[in-house]
């Protein structure tokens, strides 16, 4: 079956247009991305290749599970709204949604393809301990996610019906794990005071959803920076979960496949050991929004522990491998200061 399938990707491809002009006049070639480690409710990507260039002109996504079609909608739709809002800024940080489709009763996201290097690649110690390429990476990071907040800041429409609340989300978190005491005490006040955050706000700005060096591209022509993947993309008026999640997941790609708990520990170790340069620059780079929240340090962190170990249970009804690492985590940063 795959070969009337890429038939059909190819036939789709020529369809697409920019204003009155076909954006294709061959056919296109396609390699699919997929391997035995992905999850199984991650997409299939394909690549696709005009006539004898190298690099792929087409990016198309497809659903292992039909039932996940929802992601390709969630991205395909934010990203339109995004190239709407800010319009040809837009091409310095995300790809262009050329069409959502359906090739054999499967839902297909076409999307343009970014040439560059992905950051993927960084996930290792001999990156993430040495604290001067850190820094650097951390600062580009925040001025990027800055500069798109910026430019996708608009102000709340409170009678607009809201996605899930953080409290709901901590209510998912308390029945999956069993919190000690004093933990249950944390989660409350940092529910009171997302809350009490979201009320200061004035505005709301796109979250990625999903923030973090693994959905960056280092673009080829500008050196600049590219996000990628973004089914779970969502406005908000609080920034703290693309904001904090960049740190949180530089520092457990260093973590390795150990225990969980194990893991944890590393992570608020590195974490520790940034607070003295990569965090400060990191925050400063990024600035104090004014019309939309961001949470202190701690409380920001725990936010995305929260977010991450609950995503699975809530969009996809299982539990994520990586759910305990998160809940883990947690734990180890009820230890983090709180700034004064």
């Amino acid at each position: 079956m795959i070969v009337p399938f890429l038939d059909e990707l190819s036939a789709l491809s020529l369809s697409l247009s920019a204003g009155e002009r076909k954006l294709f006049s061959s056919p296109i070639q396609w390699v699919c991305l997929a391997n035995g480690d992905a999850d199984f409710q991650d997409n299939v990507i394909f690549f696709g290749f005009a006539d004898k260039q190298t690099d792929p002109v087409l990016v198309a996504k497809v659903p292992r599970l039909l039932k996940n079609g929802w992601m390709l909608k969630t991205e395909y739709d934010h990203l339109v709204e995004l190239w709407d809002r800010i319009g040809a800024e837009a091409v310095r940080f995300v790809p262009k949604p050329y069409t959502l489709a359906s090739v054999q009763g499967r839902p297909i996201l076409m999307l343009s393809y970014v040439p560059g290097e992905s950051l993927t690649r960084l996930g290792s110690k001999s990156f993430w301990g040495e604290s001067a390429l850190v820094l650097s990476l951390a600062k580009e990071a925040a001025q990027t996610l800055r500069g798109l907040n910026r430019l996708t800041e608009r102000p709340l429409a409170r009678q607009e019906p809201q996605p899930i609340d953080f409290s709901s989300k901590a209510e998912k978190f308390r029945k999956i794990f069993k919190l000690t005491t004093e933990e249950d005490r944390v989660l409350s006040k940092l529910v009171q005071s997302v809350h009490e955050k979201m009320k200061e706000a004035s505005h709301e700005v796109l979250l990625q959803g999903d923030f973090w060096h693994g959905n960056m591209i280092r673009d080829t022509q500008r050196g600049a920076l590219m996000l990628v993947d973004w089914q779970f993309a969502r406005w908000s008026a609080d920034a703290s979960l693309d904001v904090y999640f960049f740190l949180l997941a530089g520092a457990l790609s260093t973590t390795g496949n150990g225990p969980v708990e194990e893991r944890a520990k590393l992570a608020y170790e590195l974490l520790s050991r940034w607070r003295a340069d990569v965090i400060p620059a990191y925050m400063a780079a990024y600035g104090k929004p004014e019309q939309y929240a961001l949470l202190p340090q701690k409380e920001g962190m725990l936010l995305c522990c929260v977010e991450k170990a609950v995503r699975s249970a809530l969009e996809f009804g299982y539990s994520h491998t990586d759910d305990l690492l998160w809940r883990c985590l947690f734990s180890e940063l009820q230890n983090w200061p709180v700034e004064t």
